[in-house]
């Protein structure tokens, strides 16, 4: 099930949104000319090893532990890795950027994917696997979006075979899916003792768990106005 789009209407051109697309973008077209991929990624993706939570003093602060942490959401391991992405981004984070303004948005964007990040090192101690993607950050958004828009509808793609069936989904049961697939494979994964294979499932989980929040929080508190003054939201 893919989303095109959803029912909620704009108020404001979601230029942060277009971007972090176009920052995206620009990173997956730098690791296309690197001449040592995995040497790139060792240095710019996040790998769980190098940050041992347990000792946290011994952790060695320099620029390839701290940069990498930023880094990491604007790298991407392939066409669609990067693709479904930002489809995801360009579909919820217009209306999320929407209610919390352009810089409340961006300082959002990047504390859920800090979580993510944390959330993917916690569970994966150890381990020397890069950690890539913008899919924690963009997790937070799709998170905020169920708690800001309960009622919206996410308009989206169900392939069947040849023929492609386009359905309104309500949000809470696409992004009750999402979660409920991220949450079901991180659990296969712990349960099996091994590592990720190629998707951090526990990056989506924390992602999406901080963007609930902050649409709790946050979300909330920004809307007061708007409904003291009879307005509505579409």
């Amino acid at each position: 099930m893919f989303p095109i789009k959803t029912t909620e209407r704009l108020n404001s051109w979601p230029i942060v949104t277009w971007l972090l697309i176009a920052a995206n973008i620009y990173g997956f077209v730098q690791t296309l000319y690197v001449k040592d991929p995995d040497a790139f990624m060792q240095m710019w993706a996040l790998v769980p090893a190098n940050y041992d939570l347990r000792n946290p003093g011994l952790i060695q602060w320099t620029q390839y532990t701290i940069l990498p942490i930023f880094t990491h959401m604007f790298l991407h391991g392939g066409i669609a890795h990067i693709a479904g992405n930002l489809l995801s981004l360009l579909v919820f984070g217009p209306n999320v950027e929407d209610r919390f303004g352009k810089i409340g948005f961006l300082i959002f964007y990047f504390a859920c994917g800090l979580a993510a990040a944390v959330t993917q090192v916690a569970f994966s101690q150890g381990s020397t696997i890069p950690t890539l993607g913008a899919s924690g950050a963009i997790a937070g958004v799709m998170g905020a979006f169920f708690v800001l828009y309960p009622t919206a509808k996410v308009v989206s793609v169900v392939p069947i075979i040849v023929y492609p069936l386009i359905v309104r989904v309500p949000a809470w049961v696409y992004l009750f899916f999402f979660a409920g697939m991220n949450v079901v494979n991180a659990l296969k994964e712990m349960r099996m003792m091994q590592d990720s294979q190629g998707v951090a499932w526990w990056a989506h989980i924390g992602g999406f768990a901080i963007g609930m929040v902050y649409g709790l929080i946050l979300g909330r508190r920004k809307a007061e106005p708007k409904a003291s003054a009879g307005e509505t939201h579409a």
